[in-house]
């Protein structure tokens, strides 16, 4: 549910020094989306202004704020293709956290942008005007090596990576040590990944083993190719999680007193700790 528009004379301005941070996987179902929303709901209830960036087209993000997409005037495509300044597309839901919601027609946007000039950056250039005016900004980038999440990582000082605990989870790493490393070359964007979230798939103890393999993996990978000094956590299996998607609400907001509620606070208060 929303509860209003975006004002600025409802958001006041302290001059806040905006930590932005994108949710980056190149593939779906990893839990991006999941972890965004998680956090950002704990940042809110630690009396941080949050502002989510959905720029996934199937919206996975709005629709667990509940925020109905056939309801709404305006989106972040609106922002991409000049038709409204992002401050008109933010929404406050009722958890507290606002949201610049997504759009189906978002399917399209990588045609229209290539013939954009500095395409990579239209994102970053657009959250500077409200940048004051919020703690934090939380993008959820797509999945895919698409311009909208080059958009989304150009825009973000750092970058949180969920990665799922199968096979290809070492893939993963690799794959996004190739993308930042062409980042860097080409648009001379700095990608600094300050967090890895293991999702859990199961309770069973099998998987549990998995996931410790996966986590010394990661360690390993992160120190030799990327930097050491990342946060890694387990996020453990909980329907609590899908029920409380269901009912649009992040789980800080549902079931803060669970294992999992209790994880992704830990989560929101290394995100305030790092960002300093």
């Amino acid at each position: 549910m929303v509860k209003n528009k975006f004002s600025r004379k409802i958001v006041d301005s302290q001059s806040r020094g905006v930590k932005t941070i994108a949710f980056v996987h190149h593939k779906g179902g990893t839990g991006k989306t999941t972890s965004c929303l998680n956090s950002a709901g704990w940042l809110t209830r630690m009396k941080k202004k949050v502002l989510v960036v959905d720029l996934d087209p199937q919206g996975n993000a709005t629709a667990g704020l509940g925020v109905d997409r056939k309801t709404l005037d305006a989106t972040i495509y609106d922002v991409f293709f000049g038709k409204h300044n992002i401050e008109e597309v933010i929404l406050e839901t009722d958890s507290g956290i606002y949201l610049a919601p997504s759009s189906i027609d978002l399917l399209a946007a990588e045609t229209h942008m290539a013939g954009q000039a500095n395409n990579a950056r239209i994102l970053k250039i657009s959250l500077a005007s409200i940048e004051e005016f919020f703690d934090y900004i939380l993008i959820d980038a797509p999945p895919g090596s698409t311009l909208l999440m080059i958009n989304g990582i150009a825009a973000a000082e750092n970058i949180i990576i969920p990665l799922d605990t199968g096979v290809f989870a070492y893939e993963t790493m690799d794959t996004l040590k190739t993308l930042a490393v062409d980042l860097n070359q080409e648009l001379g964007v700095e990608v600094n990944v300050m967090m890895l979230l293991l999702r859990e798939y199961s309770t069973s103890f099998l998987d549990r083993g998995l996931t410790r393999e996966i986590k010394k993996l990661a360690k390993r990978f992160l120190t030799e190719n990327l930097t050491s000094d990342v946060r890694i956590f387990t996020i453990p299996f909980s329907r609590k999680i899908y029920k409380a998607q269901m009912r649009g609400r992040p789980i800080s907001h549902y079931a803060p007193y669970s294992d999992v509620g209790f994880i992704y606070r830990r989560i929101a208060k290394e995100i305030i700790a790092y960002s300093g």
